[in-house]
């Protein structure tokens, strides 16, 4: 028998040109690609920061359910003392309040401890994850605050305005009503401190810088439960900047942030 030996087939590969044709086109739809990623992971922490937001409102609203129309305890307690229980307590000008969980998770401290056990939904997904406090890294405890405007107890934060009203019943808040009065907000990370977020209702100052990591904006929760985001309009808002945070008052004349702010904070007495 005669075998017959067929060719051999010719196997050719990619030359040099047409890999680099290939990677270009590559690197050209990963480019195109890595935008939209990018905004949907933004999407993503707004959502979960929503979402945290409405937890705090609702657990406030929960509170006052509890407790015959009285809100949450807001102000100062230096240092944190569970003789005079706040929604959380802690300072982060102290080392301590920036390592010390208890004061938001212990119901000795903190009045939401009966209905939050968590640290996670006090901490906005686009904020800084860790401090360092001695050299030593620790997580992020908190990076909302509740209106300094409601729920106040205790002697009064002098540097703020006491022309304006202090709520201290959901059922006092008829002007503005529970939608146009604000609960809690994100905070700069820089200016977040006490529990309270304090707002300048009779000068053109930031007592605190509110966030802007949501693509220039905020997000902010109301005495009627729900949360919204806000795009600040002046740079100064977003750029935040303050020689010493800790002061509480830095001018920042003719800002409309701060009207927009104190249309929703409070209203005269």
């Amino acid at each position: 028998m005669i075998s017959i030996k067929r060719p051999k087939q010719c196997l050719r590969g990619f030359t040099l040109l047409e890999l680099l044709v290939v990677v270009a086109i590559m690197a050209i739809l990963a480019a195109m690609m890595l935008p939209a990623l990018a905004k949907a992971k933004q999407q993503a922490k707004r959502i979960q920061c929503i979402n945290n937001h409405k937890q705090l409102a609702a657990t406030c609203l929960m509170y006052v359910a509890d407790n015959d129309d009285w809100l949450p305890a807001n102000g100062r307690t230096d240092p944190p003392d569970v003789n005079h229980k706040l929604w959380v307590q802690g300072a982060f000008v102290r080392p301590d309040a920036n390592t010390n969980s208890a004061y938001l998770l212990d119901e000795r401290y903190a009045l939401f401890a009966n209905y939050l056990k968590t640290t996670r939904v006090y901490v906005c997904p686009t904020d800084r994850p860790h401090v360092m406090v001695g050299g030593v890294k620790h997580d992020k405890l908190r990076s909302y605050a509740l209106n300094a405007y409601v729920g106040w107890t205790g002697e009064w934060e002098s540097r703020l305005s006491s022309k304006h009203r202090i709520f201290t019943k959901q059922s006092q808040m008829v002007a503005p009503g529970p939608s146009g009065i604000f609960l809690f907000q994100d905070v700069h990370p820089e200016s977040i401190c006490w529990p309270y977020f304090g707002v300048q209702m009779v000068s053109d100052a930031f007592f605190n810088f509110p966030g802007s990591s949501h693509n220039g904006g905020v997000v902010i929760s109301y005495a009627d439960g729900h949360a919204e985001t806000h795009k600040w309009q002046d740079p100064r808002t977003t750029t935040a900047y303050a020689a010493n945070y800790h002061q509480h008052q830095e001018a920042s004349p003719a800002n409309r942030d701060l009207v927009w702010l104190r249309e929703r904070t409070t209203a005269s007495k």
